[in-house]
């Protein structure tokens, strides 16, 4: 057995340095300090790990230079020279990381006769392609709505909350048609979508509520209708997509209903509201859906080092938890975070410039500085690609136990039989470890806020 670690160390300034370990080197008897392998228990699939190419992500993309788009590529979605991305997401009209306001129809059209994705030509689609062209694997795309346009809303406005009006509910699932029919005309496959980007949220920005019953009743009588006589009864229906202390209420009275409860695919969380992953779990056990990270991303003034070891304490979380793909917010922001609109109440404007405030954008795990015109990978990039560029798509989650809270750990097995072990120290302090597979104990120690892949393999 061959194994081979590759370890994370950002405040010493070491990312993804690889060594070879000595398979079995102690004693099998040890019993402190020891994590356990057992590949012969097996759970969830591992559908894929990427990121939004939200328009503030393409509107920084279309800044580089041609090298640095090559190089900003490879690093997502080479699995040698990156960390192997194959799963993303993007939005149905505008998000609150896009410049402005838009959305695909004139106000007022009853009939969807104006609608257009001519926006979408100038940024997202665009890099879009090139990731297409570029990734090595499938590329599995969702998409989410953040707002009906305003004229559908009973609040009349795409902000600050709102609901979808009774008799907009048929054109609005007919919408969520023409868009997959637009991208798919221009190259891009859509294979899923959600409901709504967090359904509960009131925000100064796009948003729009549902509670569960509107939820259910929408997919049972609209979206999936609408789906079927378009011939897309093969999209894929996301509920939720929103924080997970309310993922199992949300499963359990959405599922109320049989149809829906077959028709959807899976359940997407946030992680903004808090750790609650037993939430996950419990959708698990009880509906046996496919859980997706749908969302995650931390303030650009917090500290990075915290921000990316929260990444890595949140994929574990989950991972066991029985998440079966992974997808992180923004893939590209500039040095401010942004650009982005409508995120302070201050700041609103409807239609036109938005002065935005500059302090409080998103981290992505890849940041380009606009006036250095550099870009900058950040910790959190190598956190997420301590899992992405190892657990390949097909791998299946087995069972694992570790020795302290504070030293997490997750392990899959691949479809080439290779076996990927993740493992974070939390702590100020160098931890030894007793890696124990099949009886066999190989040491190795981890360095005070680290992370930590080993790979087992013949």
């Amino acid at each position: 057995m061959k194994v081979q670690i590759i370890r994370t160390e950002p405040k010493n300034g070491v990312f993804f340095a690889r060594e070879a370990l000595e398979y079995g080197t102690k004693k099998q008897d040890v019993e402190r300090s020891v994590l356990n392998l057992y590949e012969e228990v097996k759970y969830q699939e591992i559908l894929g790990f990427g990121a939004a190419v939200t328009e503030s992500a393409a509107y920084n993309y279309a800044l580089l230079t041609p090298e640095q788009k090559k190089r900003f590529l490879q690093l997502y979605y080479s699995s040698e020279g990156g960390i192997g991305y194959n799963f993303g997401r993007t939005h149905i009209n505008s998000c609150d990381f896009c410049p402005d306001y838009y959305c695909y129809v004139e106000e007022g059209d009853s009939t969807l006769e104006t609608f257009s994705i001519e926006r979408e030509k100038k940024y997202v689609l665009p890099m879009l392609k090139d990731i297409l062209a570029f990734c090595e694997q499938e590329l599995i795309l969702f998409a989410s709505p953040w707002s009906p346009p305003a004229y559908m809303k009973d609040n009349e406005s795409p902000f600050k909350g709102g609901s979808l009006k009774e008799e907009y509910k048929p054109l609005w699932a007919r919408y969520y048609a023409k868009y997959i029919k637009a991208f798919a005309a221009e190259g891009v496959t859509i294979s899923a979508i959600s409901v709504q980007n967090e359904p509960k949220a009131t925000q100064t920005w796009e948003s729009c509520y549902y509670s569960a019953d509107d939820e259910r009743e929408f997919i049972e009588k609209h979206l999936a209708p609408v789906l079927d006589e378009e011939g897309l009864g093969h999209i894929k229906i996301i509920i939720w997509d929103h924080n997970k202390e309310r993922v199992y209420d949300r499963a359990r009275d959405v599922f109320s209903s049989e149809f829906v409860k077959e028709r959807v695919w899976a359940v997407g969380h946030h992680w903004y509201s808090g750790d609650h992953f037993e939430g996950p779990r419990l959708v698990h056990e009880q509906f046996g859906k496919v859980l997706i990270s749908t969302e995650n991303c931390g303030i650009i003034h917090d500290d990075v080092h915290k921000l990316a070891e929260r990444y890595g304490r949140e994929l574990i979380g989950n991972l066991n938890s029985f998440m079966g793909a992974y997808c992180d917010w923004n893939i590209l922001l500039d040095e401010n975070g942004g650009p982005y609109h409508n995120r302070f109440a201050k700041d609103v404007v409807v239609n036109g410039v938005t002065l935005e405030s500059k302090s409080k954008g998103c981290y992505a795990p890849i940041l380009y500085h606009t006036e250095q015109k550099e870009l900058i990978v950040t910790p959190i990039y190598y956190y997420i690609g301590h899992f992405s560029k190892f657990i390949r798509r097909g791998a299946k989650r087995i069972a694992v136990t570790t020795f302290r809270w504070d030293v997490p750990a997750c392990a899959f097995e691949n479809p080439d039989g290779s076996l990927v072990l993740v493992v974070q120290n939390s702590t100020e302090e160098e931890v030894p470890v007793n890696l124990r597979h099949q009886n066999t104990i190989t040491p190795f120690t981890l360095a005070p806020r680290s992370i930590a892949t080993v790979i087992l393999k013949q």
